[in-house]
């Protein structure tokens, strides 16, 4: 056995009992001729995954083919440390196996028992069964058991997930219907229920933007016995795939409490109330950081449903108050202010208050939380549908900033609308032309990359859905330019028209606004016109201010609104646009 000071390492199959030690690094792990432990069958790649030394973090499982699968200890990942003297349980493909580091590796082979298997009872915190593997998995199919029910051979110390364990087992000669989910009937019927990591099906999470099947849907446990997840841990209550409902079809938990929360099966956030009632749009606001993205989001919430329901008759309601507190608060923070001071929102900090940090492909990442809400028509609420908003950081729409570990902006890729703010102060030739203007921005350091960011945004998305370089997005995309308080001027007395000043949305006179600015930024900016309509099919510009003045700068460089002067300019004209775009049934233009 191969030894590293006094640790030598193993892998035990646990369905043949076979032994396997290891003798040297890397310990290449799949299918093809040449791997050190050949796996055959479905799921395995030629050279899936292989354990290995990884600097600064010793011993790991490294997933080897992009396409693969690998579970370690029950999540999905890409790369998981190995601690000696601690089960691992790995599962590749149809195979069930432990990993274990160790310098006794002959007494742990002789402890384990492949013929035998346990499970673990949450509620009783003891093991029960001993059973073969199949003849234990039908007796908790009888008894109800869920799916996240961890099942071990006899001697081990790391298990799998039940749900696991029967998507293997329709391989298995004499293994019955062992195959069929342990899942509530479901119209599309999956095969077996979502591992982790594996996309499919028609519903998006808006925290992860992951896809996955109605019959996935997590439910979330509500008696406090049940505390204790094996993703999210021992704090959280367990989320598990529900076998028992009420005659109000709500799902039972172990204790035979209803519960009334669901959560995504990847990331087992818990969802907004009503996520499968409407259709949710994600609509995405990219800006390099200062750019305003805080106050330009507060102020549209605040003017957004006045104008829905003027205008479209469409109710514009908070689909989520617990979850939408910090930009409620945001919202009410800027328009309850009797001083420039009340009226500063703290900048949104890379995986500050508007992240969460949560599991997603295996890795614990910060992801920004969603703020979900619904569109009714007044008059017809079977006509409905919701919205998703986010607050990222403008950090995270930088080059260099998205990846497997920081995520966080990703949503562009799910989204269904995109805003681009840009602001006229990181532009030299802007500022250049305001430099006799008395605003207090000029005085901020210029950050002059929204064109890459732009571009980064191009590249990333295409990425990320793995289309081609020449293709355009079919989401169409909203230039804001914003401040047009500071800058308007320069077209004239009265250069842009207000599409809600009369009774009727006027999108003739969005579509001549978008013009006049698009000429300006030709003039001043063409890298972002240029860049703008690479990306998508459908582009338009849009003058927008969240102030509707100059702000005031207060402290060492804060510059907030005065709130005796706030009055915003055409801030929620984009998303009006947007929304038509995407759901015409509710919002349609002449």
């Amino acid at each position: 056995m191969l030894g590293f000071g006094t640790t030598r390492w193993a892998v035990f199959d646990c369905r043949t009992g076979a032994f396997t030690a290891l003798d040297r690094l890397p310990f290449e792990i799949g299918s093809e001729a040449g791997a050190d432990l050949r796996l055959n069958g479905r799921g395995v790649a030629g050279r899936h995954c292989a354990i290995c030394r990884v600097k600064g973090r010793d011993v790991c499982l490294v997933r080897r083919d992009p396409d693969g699968v690998v579970c370690v200890n029950g999540a999905a990942t890409e790369m998981a440390t190995l601690e000696p003297e601690r089960d691992h349980s790995l599962e590749v493909g149809g195979h069930l196996l432990l990993i274990r580091g160790g310098k006794n590796l002959e007494a742990w082979r002789a402890g384990l028992d492949h013929t035998l298997w346990l499970s673990f009872n949450p509620v009783t915190n003891d093991y029960e069964g001993e059973l073969p593997l199949a003849d234990l998995c039908r007796q908790l199919r009888r008894q109800g058991c869920h799916p996240d029910t961890v099942l071990l051979p006899k001697g081990a110390q790391m298990g799998f997930y039940l749900r696991h364990i029967l998507a293997t087992l329709g391989d298995s000669p004499g293994s019955g219907n062992l195959t069929r989910p342990v899942a509530p009937a479901t119209d599309e019927s999956p095969e077996a229920v979502v591992a982790p990591g594996l996309e499919r099906g028609s519903l998006v999470c808006p925290v992860c933007w992951l896809s996955f099947a109605v019959g996935d849907l997590m439910h979330v446990a509500v008696h406090d016995s049940l505390r204790g997840d094996p993703i999210l841990g021992p704090d959280a209550l367990l989320r598990f795939h529900a076998t028992q409902f009420n005659d109000r079809s709500q799902a039972l938990d172990a204790f035979g409490l209803p519960c009334v929360d669901m959560a995504c099966p990847h990331c087992r956030r818990i969802l907004p109330p009503g996520f499968l009632d409407s259709p949710h749009h994600i609509f995405s606001i990219v800006g390099d950081q200062s750019a305003g993205k805080s106050y330009y989001l507060s102020v549209l919430i605040k003017q957004l449903p006045v104008s829905l329901y003027q205008r479209f008759g469409v109710v514009f309601q908070d689909a989520d108050p617990t979850g939408n507190a910090i930009l409620n608060d945001m919202k009410r923070t800027l328009f309850s202010a009797l001083t420039p001071e009340q009226a500063r929102l703290v900048k949104t900090q890379l995986e500050g208050a508007m992240y969460e940090r949560l599991p997603r492909f295996g890795r614990i990442v910060a992801l920004p939380k969603p703020f979900v809400y619904t569109l009714a028509a007044a008059r017809d609420s079977s006509r409905r549908s919701s919205v998703v908003f986010y607050d990222n950081a403008g950090e995270h729409f930088q080059p260099g900033r998205d990846s497997a570990d920081s995520p966080g902006a990703q949503h562009v890729a799910s989204s269904s609308g995109i805003l681009f703010l840009f602001d006229p102060f990181n532009n030299p030739e802007f500022r250049r032309r305001m430099a006799k203007q008395c605003d207090p921005q000029l005085e901020r350091p210029m950050l002059d990359q929204q064109d890459v960011i732009l571009s980064e945004l191009k590249t990333r998305v295409k990425r990320l859905l793995n289309l081609p370089a020449e293709s355009k997005l079919a989401t169409p995309l909203a230039v804001l330019v914003g401040k047009c308080d500071t800058w308007m001027n320069w077209l004239g007395p009265a250069p842009f028209e207000d599409p809600l000043a009369s009774e009727r949305f006027d999108f003739q006179a969005v579509l001549r606004n978008s013009e006049k600015a698009r000429v300006l930024l030709l003039e001043v900016a063409p890298t972002i016109v240029a860049n703008a309509e690479s990306i998508a099919e459908q582009v338009l510009y849009f003058p927008v201010s969240a102030f509707g003045h100059s702000p005031v700068k207060i402290g060492a460089g804060d510059y907030v609104p005065d709130p005796r002067q706030l009055k915003p300019i055409l801030v929620e004209v984009p998303l009006l646009w947007l929304l038509s775009r995407v759901m015409p049934e509710l919002v349609s233009l002449p």
